[in-house]
């Protein structure tokens, strides 16, 4: 039973890490363009 729980919590931990990294990687890749006075340096 225990060995059980532990697989089924395994297996629900790494569909979040799946859902949670794809979702990052999407954004990062589709963001928008960084505006140019985010661009220049603190002087």
């Amino acid at each position: 039973m225990f060995k059980r729980a532990t697989y089924g919590f395994a297996s629900a931990l790494s569909l979040f890490a799946v859902a949670v990294v794809s979702t990052a990687s999407f954004l990062f890749i589709y963001q928008d363009e960084t505006p140019a006075e985010l661009l220049k340096s603190a002087e």
